[in-house]
């Protein structure tokens, strides 16, 4: 289960990025603090990222990785990344250490996975707010809504109409 909301939520990035133009992935939002798409979206993979490639050594230390501008000025160098997160991302649960700020706590992978879940869902909601604010209407009403305010609301709904 994890797996397909993570891959839902990438493919939902990386769908919106086929039909975003390069000036409205750098362009600064105001509502933001001046962040882009493109800053949104170097974070969501640069994140998730850092969980898979701390895999192998049982360590994601999220403060301390690889900061790839190219991902945040490049819509294509996001794609790409995000295709390979995607393809690679499903790998067995096993115990692994967080690292960060002189701190350490055990954690799993699959545990890690789930934070980066309500992160890249955090950051999506961020981008519709760049996207509304540039009055960008080719996106979902649900877009960077979490799960169970989806199912939530689905259930209000089907109530209401009962």
């Amino acid at each position: 289960m994890i797996f397909t909301q993570i891959r839902e939520q990438l493919q939902t990035l990386s769908n919106l990025l086929t039909i975003l133009a390069p000036e409205q992935y750098g362009q600064p939002s105001r509502f933001l603090g001046g962040a882009t798409i493109g800053g949104h979206t170097r974070h969501i993979v640069e994140l998730l990222a850092c969980t898979m490639n701390g895999y192998d050594n049982g360590q994601a230390d999220y403060h301390n990785r690889e900061r790839n501008l190219l991902l945040e000025t490049r819509i294509e160098s996001a794609q790409e990344f995000l295709a390979t997160l995607m393809e690679q991302l499903e790998m067995p649960d096993k115990g692994m250490i967080l690292k960060g700020d002189g701190c350490s706590a055990g954690t799993t992978y699959y545990r890690e996975l789930m934070y980066n879940t309500e992160h890249i869902i955090h950051h999506l909601a961020l981008i519709k707010v760049a996207l509304t604010e540039m009055g960008f209407t080719q996106i979902s009403e649900n877009f960077g809504m979490a799960y169970s305010t989806i199912k939530y609301k689905k259930e209000q709904a089907n109530t209401n109409h009962a």
